[in-house]
């Protein structure tokens, strides 16, 4: 399936959401379709990297000392602010769900 402005529209983007794609794609190269494909493989992997920091977290607080627990905590919090904020939060998600409705 072809991606196009109306589909992206009727699927909860909004036209500045669709600019920002396209001037990622005129800037890096590529197409509008491999760019959704891009954001929603980032935002899958950003939900891994939380799972396992809140996995983690559940070890340290089950097995972990007071100190490590506490510093453990203050590591894990930054590295999900890392996966996070290292990509569009929004526009990933919406490309996942776009993705996830819209089966090429």
């Amino acid at each position: 399936m072809k991606v196009n402005d109306a589909n992206l529209l009727a699927s909860g983007f909004s036209s500045i959401d669709i600019q920002k794609i396209k001037n990622n794609t005129e800037n890096y190269g590529g197409s509008v379709d491999d760019t959704i494909q891009d954001l929603a493989n980032r935002f899958v992997i950003a939900i891994f990297v939380v799972a396992g920091c809140l996995v983690v977290f559940v070890l340290l607080v089950l097995f972990g000392s007071a100190e490590s627990l506490f510093a453990g905590s203050v590591g894990l919090l930054c590295g999900i602010a890392v996966a996070i904020f290292i990509q569009p939060p929004v526009l990933a998600y919406k490309s996942w769900r776009y993705r996830r409705i819209n089966r090429s």
